[in-house]
């Protein structure tokens, strides 16, 4: 799969002056301007930007914006207020919701067995499927983030139809919160009933070298407009539907010549306008019932009505356009996750062994459980990072919507994976449940953007939030010869990585029965801190080439977020009186009891450095086997005489 250099934020911030790391102050955002972000977008460039009356309602009703959560857990600070589990639905509109989802998860369930074809076409627009997150005044349900979640989940129970909604929605969410005016009165309406399908067209077959996209826009003054030449692949098309494709292309700055001005543009394209050619389509290893192909575009003449936000500003707008994406495909691989779970279970309870049922079997039930204990933490995590934005006004939430990815996708292949042990080889055969979830998990799992270069965007995202607060100390460490005080202040103290020391009295915003689940928290939280500040110390601005040690911070990060959400989740649903909440007390103190080793083993190999965890030694075994071109060593029989 190409890995798109807008979706590879991390293969962009490896390109920064890494003397900006430890220097670079906090991003400036508004939290507590009366300004939405589509009117905050406008006043900084002037032109107008929508704004429907039911999005400017539910604007108002936002809390102003609080502190990044995970970016702040690199510092080690965290915001107690949160672990309160959001409940940004009212009580009346829940009820309504799942009155109206009813329907939808009746229809999924009944056409399991009927063609793809039949599940995809008009009945998809009879169901209202495409207007979920189409504002009220476009003839749209509305919905805010957790609510369009929600009621996404039964289309998503059927991977091939939610990848094609998916991208979507992805599209209506950039239209609906940078789009203008005038793009939204033209495009939003047939969105929203279906009679226009729209889709990203982001990822090309080869990647260029030293641009960003093969696919290039060059700008015409004579005619005011833009000629688009190239080609996407990857592209989710809808067969025999007029499509609208959100492309982007590589631009070049009028009057600045090379690399400088360089940018990307964001592009609104018409499948049935002049020059638009869908070209083959790809034979993937899952979602086989998904049509994915190439489209061309030859001289593809647009104005200025077509470009999102500003040209040349695309690589600011796709911050937004991830964001979107990362949570409504984090969506799809929970409902596929909760499926496998499902699935296994039932085979577990139906099958017996040489007279003992698996279920019985204690691989299965752990198997079983961690599975459980996976697919809670995804859910908690995307509708924890979904709560705080329909609740906090304009909320950072760059780094939770990455590691809700991260880890869905990731838990998702290993559930996948491991269920083929437990049916056996009955799995082996084409068709069976289990290979054909194995199948869609993989594609979900390289589809897009690569998982490495997520961990990376993780760290890296983090690790520049730590550089402005550390920054300080970093520089006394790096210099003791000139800071005496502080050196032996740090002898002095007796917190490390084995016996952390912590005073943030998470147990006392939980239920008393996660008081342990929240020592936990605690104390990952404060080696993570740790960790961070032995880095800058150890590798100063080198640190952006310690990618090793990066992809540590990656899953340190990830696993507190999922410690956090599974907990804060559990404590609400105790404190309510929810069905089986105890068993969710249970689910939440398991995933911290295991975060927690995970993540005390991961900052003692930071600690130990990479000529103790092993580190050095896969590099230099690495350069022998880049030298020789493959597998080095001879046959073990092989006589030297």
């Amino acid at each position: 799969m190409i890995r798109s250099q807008v979706f590879s934020g991390a293969a962009r911030l490896l390109k920064y002056n890494r003397s900006t790391l430890l220097i670079r102050g906090k991003s400036s955002r508004a939290t507590t301007s009366s300004l939405n972000p589509q009117q905050q977008d406008a006043a900084a460039s002037g032109s107008e930007k929508p704004g429907g009356i039911e999005e400017a309602a539910e604007q108002q009703q936002q809390l102003p914006a609080r502190e990044p959560l995970v970016k702040n857990f690199f510092i080690g600070a965290v915001d107690k207020e949160l672990l309160a589990y959001p409940e940004v639905i009212p009580r009346e509109d829940m009820s309504q919701l799942q009155n109206a989802l009813l329907a939808l998860k009746n229809y999924f369930s009944e056409s399991k067995e009927t063609e793809p074809e039949q599940t995809s076409g008009d009945n998809l627009k009879q169901l209202g499927l495409y207007g979920l997150n189409v504002p009220i005044d476009y003839d749209g349900r509305g919905y805010g983030w957790s609510a369009s979640l929600m009621a996404s989940e039964p289309d998503s129970t059927a991977t091939s139809v939610g990848l094609g909604l998916h991208a979507h929605r992805v599209v209506v969410d950039l239209l609906r919160e940078v789009g203008s005016q005038q793009q939204q009165q033209r495009y939003l309406p047939d969105l929203g009933t279906g009679q226009l399908i729209a889709t990203e067209a982001i990822y090309e077959y080869t990647p260029p070298e030293d641009d960003y996209f093969s696919t290039h826009a060059t700008f015409a003054p004579e005619s005011n407009s833009w000629l688009l030449n190239g080609e996407k692949a990857f592209v989710v098309c809808a067969p025999g539907a007029r499509q609208l494709f959100l492309v982007l292309a590589q631009t070049q700055q009028p009057n600045v010549p090379g690399s400088l001005g360089r940018g990307t543009t964001i592009f609104l394209v018409d499948s049935q306008q002049a020059g638009v050619r869908l070209g083959e389509q790809h034979a993937t290893i899952g979602c086989r019932e998904t049509q994915m192909r190439r489209v061309h575009f030859d001289n593809v003449q647009l104005g200025e009505e077509h470009v999102v936000g500003l040209p040349h500003d695309g690589n600011r707008l796709s911050e937004k356009l991830v964001r979107a994406s990362r949570l409504r495909s984090s969506l799809v691989g929970l409902s596929l996750a909760k499926r496998l779970l499902n699935e296994l279970t039932q085979y577990s309870v139906d099958t017996t062994q040489c007279g003992v049922q698996i279920k019985d079997l204690e691989m299965t039930r752990v198997h079983l459980s961690r599975a459980m204990c996976s697919v809670y933490a995804m859910e908690s995590m995307l509708y924890l990072t979904a709560g705080l934005l329909d609740e906090f006004q304009g909320q950072d939430v760059t780094l939770e919507s990455a590691i809700t990815k991260y880890y869905t996708l990731k838990q998702l292949y290993a559930i996948a994976s491991q269920n083929l042990g437990v049916v056996g080889p009955k799995s082996l055969h084409s068709g069976q449940s289990t290979e054909l979830g194995l199948r869609d998990a993989a594609q979900l799992y390289t589809q897009g953007e690569s998982i490495d270069t997520l961990s990376m965007f993780i760290a890296l995202t983090g690790l520049q939030h730590a550089g402005q607060a550390m920054n300080s100390g970093v520089r006394k460490s790096r210099n003791p010869l000139f800071h005496p005080g502080h050196i032996f202040g740090k002898f002095l103290q007796t917190a490390s990585i084995e016996n952390p020391k912590t005073k943030m009295q998470l147990s006392e915003h939980v239920h008393p029965s996660l008081e342990a689940a929240a020592q936990c928290i605690e104390q990952s939280v404060a080696r993570l801190q740790m960790a961070v500040e032995l880095m800058f110390t150890r590798h100063g601005n080198a640190v952006v080439e310690r990618q090793s040690e990066m992809q540590r911070l990656a899953e340190i990060s990830t696993t507190i977020y999922a410690m956090w959400a599974s907990t804060a989740r559990a404590s609400r649903s105790y404190c309510i009186g929810l069905p089986l909440a105890d068993h969710e007390l249970l689910t939440a103190t398991a995933i911290c009891s295991q975060g927690r080793d995970v993540v005390q083993t991961l900052c003692t190999e930071i600690l130990g450095g990479n000529f103790v965890n092993n580190d050095n030694n896969l590099v230099r075994l690495s350069n022998q086997l880049t030298k020789s071109k493959g597998y080095f060593a001879v046959h073990p029989l092989t006589f030297n005489f």
